[in-house]
């Protein structure tokens, strides 16, 4: 290579071939329909798996930090709908715990915002 070809511009193509590439794999990932996929190998998105690591590490966090694991349990299961499989109610957790059905209610909806959980339906007659 002479002097003189050293310093000739190069063209705009041959200075960014990676840029061409890049494209072409995500015009072939679009049409295969691998987008999500991609994103989610490049770290773009998170993986479904990190939110369910997430979700476990918040839950040992907060039953962790309880004083009274045993309520704590108990409201994590009203707190997430557990509770509408057994025939325990509002009531009948707060009286295990010697609260009132109010006080269980409100720690129901204390750890439901900790948590990010969505506010279920409390039956009337539950907080009674």
């Amino acid at each position: 290579m002479t002097r003189a070809n050293y310093n000739a511009p190069v063209p705009a193509a041959a200075r960014f071939p990676v840029a061409e590439s890049v494209r072409d794999v995500l015009r072939d990932c679009e049409q295969q329909g691998l987008l999500d996929e991609l994103q989610q190998a490049l770290g773009i998105v998170p993986r479904p798996d990190e939110a369910a690591v997430r979700a476990v590490r918040d839950l040992v966090y907060e039953l962790a930090g309880a004083r009274n694991r045993d309520l704590a349990v108990d409201v994590l299961i009203y707190a997430t709908g557990v509770a509408e499989f057994e025939v325990t109610s509002l009531r009948g957790y707060a009286a295990r715990h010697g609260l009132t059905a109010e006080g269980f209610r409100k720690q129901v909806l204390a750890m439901q915002r900790r948590l990010g959980l969505p506010p279920r339906p409390m039956q009337q007659s539950d907080a009674n």
